[in-house]
């Protein structure tokens, strides 16, 4: 047996201790840091987020594997080399309201390694190391769609000190247009684009100017405000007209599935952009239906959802839009944006 199968199996029985056994053997064949990540921890992690989408994991399991790919990254980041002295520091943080680390802390290491000093910070804190550290740049990781909504105030606090702010990752399904609405100085597509943009984009810039909310901003405060009484409200009514999701932990999972369409609603208002809306209306019927859901079920969610926002029109609309016209397969967010984590 392999290391990769060894590591993989390991990750199925949630055991740490044979994770980092198989990590260590690699370490002591001569691979860097780096190199352990790319060729073991991020595709096992990849395949977690494909086999919970399927439903052959259950939401657990799932986060238990995550909890080990992410222990063992930052383990492994402990043996890189240091930076250079003097080299200029770029801070690496996951956006407000997410906590999926893992990119963050490979976008750093690789950082790191092109001579910057990547350090990844907690995002509470973001704002203060900024202001006291005056980095180079800033990189805001972004892995769930649904997060996106509530990222306006952060960016601004972060332009406003003048340092380049550079945003990526899965969340924005590979559309520049999602970060820029956000107000992102840049926006990358792959690690290497992050890398170059640190070099390129010059030591400070404009701060955003100030503008008033448009109405869709102001629905989506809204929504994200009332999120914690809408969330339950549609997970209880669809629980109540269909008991086989009666279980804890269908409904746990299920609650958590409404709450994503909640937070991919309101990024669809920040951003302008609605194909967010078919996106998760695509991902959403894939899910269930891969756990035997009814075959409407999807249909009720959105519809279930739209009766608290009857005094949105923009939210109304985007969501009429949604429930009549199918995501492009090639959209569909990655499995790891699973909601929850």
């Amino acid at each position: 047996m392999n290391t990769a199968d060894e590591y993989w199996q390991a990750l199925e029985r949630g055991d740490r201790p044979a994770a980092l056994e198989a990590v260590k053997r690699l370490q002591a064949e001569g691979q860097a840091p780096l190199e352990i990540m790319e060729s073991l921890v991020l595709p096992a992690q990849g395949r977690a987020g494909e086999l919970w989408l399927e439903g052959s994991w259950s939401f657990e399991q799932e986060l238990a594997a995550t909890a080990i790919n992410e222990g063992l990254v930052h383990w492994l980041c402990s043996f890189s080399d240091a930076p250079r002295p003097g080299a200029a520091l770029v801070l690496v943080a996951c956006l407000r309201g997410e906590r999926h680390e893992l990119p963050a802390l490979v976008v750093a290491e690789h950082l790191t390694a092109a001579g910057f000093r990547g350090e990844v910070v907690e995002e509470p804190e973001l704002v203060a190391q900024v202001r006291s550290r005056r980095p180079r740049a800033v990189l805001l990781s972004g892995t769930l769609t649904s997060s996106l909504g509530d990222q306006l105030a952060l960016v601004a606090e972060l332009r406003a000190t003048g340092v380049p702010v550079v945003m990526g990752g899965a969340a924005f399904g590979g559309d520049e247009r999602r970060a820029l609405a956000l107000g992102a100085t840049a926006y990358a597509a792959t690690i290497p684009d992050a890398v170059r943009l640190v070099h390129e984009l010059p030591a400070r810039v404009e701060p955003l100017p100030a503008a008033e909310p448009t109405p869709a901003e102001i629905e989506a405060e809204w929504i994200l405000g009332y999120r914690e009484e809408i969330t339950p409200y549609v997970a209880g009514a669809l629980v109540a007209r269909h008991p086989e999701l009666r279980p804890v932990d269908r409904h746990a999972e299920l609650a958590a599935t409404v709450d994503h369409v909640i937070g991919c609603l309101a990024a669809s208002l920040v951003t302008g952009d609605e194909t967010i809306m078919a996106e998760v209306r695509d991902w959403v019927v894939r899910v269930l239906d891969r756990r035997g859901a009814a075959g409407d079920l999807a249909e009720e969610l959105f519809g279930l959802l739209a009766e608290p926002l009857r005094g949105h029109p923009v939210a109304g609309a985007l969501l009429a839009g949604a429930r009549s016209i199918d995501a492009p397969p090639e959209r569909v967010p990655p499995a790891e944006c699973r909601p929850g984590a």
